[in-house]
Formats: structure tokens, sequence, C-alpha cells
């Protein structure tokens, strides 16, 4: 089995949910985190990977990232790993 990785740079505060699934992090939000999972939601279908297997150690702040087209704002950002899997 072969896998292929794809690299996206996204919010670093997306890191719970993304690897975890845990969404409590955007309880604080006027919406209860709702609309930002949603976007998240919508991205991961977008890309169609699943989730991410993995992300680098070091945030790094980025005005253009893989989810700007989603309407996120600058951020300090991650790059996180998606294994895609490939016909041997």
């Amino acid at each position: 089995m072969k896998f292929t990785e794809h690299h996206y740079v996204l919010p670093a505060c997306w890191a719970s949910y993304l690897i975890n699934g845990d969404p409590t992090g955007f309880s604080l939000n006027d919406d209860g985190g709702d609309a930002e999972i949603a976007t998240i939601d919508r991205l991961l279908d977008d890309v169609g990977l699943g989730g991410p297997v993995n992300c680098s150690d070091e945030p790094e702040f980025l005005k253009y990232h893989d989810a700007h087209a989603y309407g996120v704002l600058a951020a300090d950002c991650l790059t996180f790993t998606f294994l895609e899997r490939v016909e041997s």
C-alpha cells in the first residue's frame, strides 16, 4: 500500500479539532464555535482526504494560508500533513 503526502497550511488553533476531533476550543466563540467548525468541515470535505496525520511543531504567523479562500483571516499557522492512498 502506498500513500502520497499532501500538506496544507492552516490555523494553529484548529489543531485540536483536526487531529483529535475536539471542538471544545471553539466554545468561547459567540456561537459556540459552530461557524468555525462548519468552515473546517467544509474545507475537509473539499480536500477529501479525511483528517491529518501530523502537523508541524512551530506556528508561523501568515496572512495568506490554505484556509484564506474560506474567509479565514491572518493567523498563527501550522503545516498539516494528510495522506492519500494511491494504487500501487
